[in-house]
């Protein structure tokens, strides 16, 4: 065990607090974000900051950021799959699923990943790239779910 592990009991990092995302508008994106997975506004809109600032369920903020140029939040891995930067933890994934679909959200589909849970992708309104997932433990198993 190291020092700093000793000093912390365990690791010196305990969570993720904030997340920034690019976005061409703030204002709209916040809208988006609010219209489709009922966030609301940790602070008021600051328009001096360039950002609104959103409050997930379990306190954690989501920084939308207004950035000018080109918004690439992806990245390629070794087998050249773009990937997204993190992933949201959701219950009841089929709901939210369907509903992102019926709203016009671009999605993709839903998946089993084992151990992982059931997760699916889907795109902001500048092209961001994220994934949700459900836990298999909270949730169940696929064959529950989806085949009777």
């Amino acid at each position: 065990m190291s020092q700093i592990s000793n000093v912390f009991q365990g690791t010196a990092l305990k969570g993720i607090c904030s997340v920034y995302v690019p976005v061409s508008n703030p204002i709209k994106s916040a809208q988006w974000w609010q219209q489709n997975f009922g966030l609301d506004h940790a602070v008021p809109f600051n328009p001096a900051e360039a950002q609104a600032i959103m409050k997930l369920s379990d306190g954690q903020w989501l920084h939308l950021v207004e950035t000018e140029g080109e918004i690439d939040s992806q990245f390629p891995n070794k087998l050249g799959n773009e990937m997204f930067r993190f992933t949201f933890e959701v219950s009841g994934i089929e709901v939210l699923h369907d509903h992102l679909k019926s709203s016009g959200v671009r999605i993709e589909q839903l998946h089993d990943r084992g151990s992982c849970g059931f997760n699916f992708v889907f795109f902001d309104l500048d092209g961001n790239k994220f994934d949700v997932n459900e836990v298999v433990l909270v949730h169940g198993t696929f064959e529950d779910e989806f085949i009777e």
